[in-house]
């Protein structure tokens, strides 16, 4: 990624920890603010071929499908960043209208495993690629996939120009120290 300010809207409490531990903040993607964020719920899975069904319902094909993907918002450690420093909107959702809002620039590091979200109609991933994933059983295509699921979201959240990092374990010590 070329390098960018980006910026962290936290109450001062959030602020106050991401400073005197010079890290970001990370948040579980249970626990984002829109609750369709990330959610497997979205994903089209109504053209599962029939040969993938092996006699069973398409609604049972339905839920095994769906699964990993839940397992996947379960496990999976956000922090959300904005091109944007002085949205009323922001302020108002990430820290009720008081707090801080913090700065990174990678100017001297680029970090490429910041990417931008992706805006667009909620339920847009289709279940071709997915199950194409699943019986090549491509880690790097099914890494792909994971991800295009945490990046997505919905277009009326697109006035945040948001940019997330993904993590596993909630902490990120590599190349993002404050």
């Amino acid at each position: 990624m070329e390098a960018v300010k980006l910026y962290k809207y936290l109450d001062f409490t959030g602020g106050l920890m991401m400073l005197h531990y010079s890290n970001l903040q990370f948040t579980n993607a249970t626990q984002l603010n829109d609750p369709f964020d990330c959610h497997p719920s979205l994903i089209d899975f109504s053209n599962v071929p029939k040969e993938a069904c092996g006699g069973w319902t398409p609604e049972i094909i339905e839920e095994l499908r769906r699964d990993p993907f839940r397992r996947t918002r379960e496990e999976a450690w956000i922090c959300s960043l904005s091109k944007i420093y002085d949205s009323i909107l922001m302020w108002s959702y990430y820290s009720k209208h008081k707090g801080i809002c913090i700065g990174y620039s990678n100017d001297r590091k680029p970090t490429p495993n910041i990417r931008p979200v992706i805006y667009g109609k909620y339920g847009v991933i289709k279940t071709s690629s997915l199950y194409k994933a699943f019986v090549k059983n491509d880690k790097d295509e099914q890494t792909t996939i994971e991800n295009e699921i945490l990046l997505k979201k919905s277009s009326a959240w697109r006035y945040e120009k948001e940019y997330r990092l993904i993590s596993s374990t909630g902490l990120q010590d590599s190349p993002l120290k404050l």
